[in-house]
């Protein structure tokens, strides 16, 4: 297909695919083109599946009928048009069109996304830290380091992880030292060479988190994740300032606005955008520039479904202050792998990058209907400050380890 054909395209249709995954249900989205090209993403917001699938049906008059190759106009008119425009829906249908149209554009011009985004910086696969894998502990010490080391086992030398059950604000002495149990529990079982990053969840007071902080230097994480609520970016640069432990934190920051605040108004050393909900890869690739300007490291959010999964791959790759990407690949519902004809792996701790046209990715549409969401009464939405949170079981693994299937 020659130049002129290929900018010819237009976008005619979108249709949405909601998977009952039993802690986030998945939102998928393909966009329909007039050149039988047809770009999938995924608009995955936790806790409003349906919301969202509708948004990008109420949204849809500012894509159908323009150009995949549009992406800063439709970015600027989708943000600047709606009234309250850094709203997660908002900024979730925006995503799931920006990611779209990538795809297809790379599979227009026959060749994997990174290509058109820079090139490969970091090879044909990128460093990735496991997440997911503690269901089933019931807070216990030694299940955390018996899972950790069936991490180990399956090849990453990352992991993340909170150790700190329903706290929110302040923890008693008791409860932190339980906290800090599991934590240790966790670094005797693998040793120094395996990177822990250990998860807030924005639980802390800025005092309660510096402190917090210092007594996990014992332990030598890599980072201390959203330690306070995000809403706070002055509590964030209280902590970020008086930290031992290196602060890393975005994963609920809508725009590459905010991102500008965290760069110069605190001192934090990883950013964490998710890339699903934040703007999709025209502003992740605006927030990675940002922060390479500031020799800040980005370390992607990542806890949506095997398309943005893939996506992750290919944008990883291509910015040059890559430093890993988080992934539940490994511990995730066992029929995820069948979402996708050709599933995204991880092989020895690191993502393999899809070489087929585009995201090198697609639904298996018998699949996605054999596993259709249908009612909430079907989902167990995880509630991060409910009781035994951490112990959902996600695949038959964590239910023989003692977690409940739910």
């Amino acid at each position: 297909m020659d130049r002129g054909t290929v900018t010819d395209v237009t976008i005619t249709d979108v249709d949405t695919h909601i998977v009952a995954n039993p802690w986030k249900p998945w939102v998928f989205v393909r966009l329909h083109t007039d050149a039988g090209v047809t770009g999938l993403a995924e608009a995955t917001l936790h806790g409003k599946p349906r919301t969202v699938a509708t948004a990008v049906e109420e949204m849809s008059r500012y894509f159908v009928g323009a150009s995949p190759f549009e992406t800063e106009r439709l970015f600027l008119e989708m943000y600047r048009d709606e009234a309250y425009s850094d709203n997660a829906v908002n900024t979730t249908v925006i995503s799931a069109v920006d990611i779209a149209c990538h795809d297809i554009q790379a599979k227009l011009f026959e060749v994997p996304l990174y290509e058109l985004l820079g090139g490969a910086v970091h090879g044909d696969s990128v460093r990735a830290y496991a997440n997911g894998w503690y269901t089933g502990t019931d807070g216990d010490p030694d299940a955390f380091a018996a899972a950790a080391e069936r991490v180990v086992d399956d090849g990453y030398d990352a992991m993340k992880f909170d150790p700190f059950g329903t706290a929110w604000e302040r923890m008693t002495r008791a409860e932190r030292n339980r906290a800090l149990e599991r934590v240790g529990a966790v670094r005797e079982a693998v040793g120094p060479d395996v990177d822990l990053l250990i998860e807030g969840h924005g639980r802390f007071t800025p005092g309660v988190a510096v402190e917090v902080a210092r007594d996990l230097e014992q332990f030598d994480p890599t980072w201390f994740e959203e330690p306070t609520p995000h809403d706070s970016v002055e509590g964030l640069r209280r902590v970020a300032a008086k930290s031992s432990v290196p602060v890393a934190t975005g994963e609920r920051r809508m725009s590459k606005y905010p991102f500008r605040d965290l760069l110069s108004e605190t001192d934090v050393d990883v950013l964490q955008p998710d890339l699903a909900n934040c703007g999709g890869i025209t502003e992740g690739k605006k927030i990675a520039a940002m922060a390479d300007a500031e020799h800040v490291s980005i370390a992607p959010h990542n806890p949506q479904g095997p398309i943005a999964t893939a996506m992750y791959a290919h944008v990883c790759t291509s910015m040059p202050n890559f430093m890993i990407q988080e992934t539940f690949v490994d511990y995730d519902v066992d029929w995820a792998v069948d979402l996708l004809e050709d599933p995204v792996r991880v092989e020895d701790g690191h993502l393999q990058i899809p070489d087929g046209p585009g995201l090198g990715v697609e639904l298996n549409m018998d699949a996605v209907r054999d596993h259709e969401y249908e009612g909430m009464d079907q989902i167990d939405h995880i509630d991060l400050f409910e009781s035994n949170w951490e112990d959902r079981a996600m695949s038959d693994r964590d239910a023989s380890a003692g977690g409940s299937d739910r």
